[in-house]
């Protein structure tokens, strides 16, 4: 496996916890069309839920600052 970068995994999950908050809130709106949103919203859920396996098994080897439940806005 290449190397990670702990840091880069991490400002990507909070990115992607922000983008699902925001499509979730624009897929509310009366004015849009809301299965474009949700759809974007499941892409963004996917990837998140990919890249925080990642994350975890680095957590397992004691190579990230933030755990992951911390890391994590809503957990």
């Amino acid at each position: 496996m290449p190397n990670i970068d702990i840091r880069t995994i991490s400002v990507c999950i909070q990115a992607l916890e922000d983008a699902i908050r925001y499509y979730d809130l624009l897929s509310q709106s009366e004015t849009t069309d809301s299965d474009d949103y949700e759809e974007c919203k499941y892409m963004y859920e996917v990837e998140l839920s990919r890249i925080c396996e990642i994350y975890s098994k680095e957590e397992e080897k004691g190579l990230v600052p933030v755990p992951l439940n911390k890391l994590l806005k809503n957990a």
